[in-house]
């Protein structure tokens, strides 16, 4: 690759930066001025969505990873062995 084409090719990396930027700019400017909402509105409904999306997070997180796995694989193993003994008929 040649001198040139190196310095095209980083330009050209620039440039594309540079339109994405302005792009998302010109977006914003676009999407506040089309808004059917006021901004305070807006920001209390976005606040609320990501706290309703946070509550179902930490519920799915709770539900799906046990409190204390050490307490409850302690109780699992248990509840194996006695059924164990119950089925060798070493009941207490």
């Amino acid at each position: 690759m040649s001198r040139r084409e190196r310095e095209d090719s980083s330009l050209d990396g620039g440039m594309l930066i540079w339109g994405i930027v302005y792009g998302v700019i010109i977006g914003g400017i676009t999407a506040l001025l089309t808004l059917p909402k006021s901004g305070r509105a807006l920001r209390r409904e976005v606040s609320e969505g990501m706290q309703n999306a946070g509550q179902q997070l930490r519920s799915t997180v709770e539900s799906a990873v046990p409190s204390d796995p050490v307490a409850e694989s302690l109780a699992e193993g248990k509840a194996a062995a006695r059924r164990r003994r119950e089925e060798l008929g070493l009941s207490r």
